[in-house]
């Protein structure tokens, strides 16, 4: 319901075994693309990784946003020729 006419929703992770509930009768109405990834299994070795003190990810981290100016994040992000990679810091720090 949250996408735009025309828009894609991106399934992500991973679900329980067999069939899921899909309102495609919203899908179709609104010409949605649904589009499935698993790249979440990769989650935890992902975090365990940016939480080791001798990981560099310096160079590929452009902009650090706090996660109360995501809207501003994803402008950011969706321009190749600003950025690489956009970070959302949800730390209490940051709200």
């Amino acid at each position: 319901r949250a996408a735009r006419p025309g828009g894609t929703v991106v399934l992500l992770g991973q679900v329980p075994a067999g069939d899921i509930d899909v309102p495609a009768s919203l899908a179709i109405t609104r010409e949605l693309t649904l589009t499935g990834s698993l790249r979440l299994i990769e989650i935890e070795r992902a975090v365990a990784f940016l939480a080791d003190p001798r990981a560099v990810v310096d160079p590929i981290v452009t902009d650090v946003f706090p996660a109360g100016r995501a809207v501003e994040a994803f402008t950011v992000a969706a321009d190749p020729a600003r950025s690489s990679k956009v970070l959302l810091d949800f730390s209490a720090s940051t709200r």
